[in-house]
């Protein structure tokens, strides 16, 4: 993720078409209510780039919801949804939800 000129990593602990869960680094002084870029590599020609507002916070966890994501970023969300849910029904749900 990255804020101003700070840069860090932080633990995916799930993702969806609405956001993401992470486990934030620990002492780490930032304004929550900024939005953030994050970017996520899920190989080495294959990532999903991002801008996020941090939705909700406590100590073991930050709330992240999507609010700019381009086209190839968003498809290979969407891939990796599909690739990793019981469920396609509630993927096409959520799809259908985003407009």
């Amino acid at each position: 993720m990255q804020s101003g000129h700070e840069e860090w990593s932080c633990n995916l602990l799930d993702i969806s078409l609405k956001g993401m869960l992470v486990e934030p680094p620990e002492n780490l002084d930032i304004d929550l209510s900024k939005p953030c870029g994050m970017a996520l590599f899920l190989g080495e020609d294959i990532s999903i780039h991002a801008r996020v507002n941090i939705i909700r916070s406590s100590d073991d966890n930050w709330g992240l919801k999507w609010l700019q994501i381009d086209v190839n970023s968003l498809q290979h969300l969407r891939r990796l949804i599909e690739l990793n849910t019981n469920n396609p029904a509630m993927l096409m749900r959520e799809l259908s939800e985003l407009g």
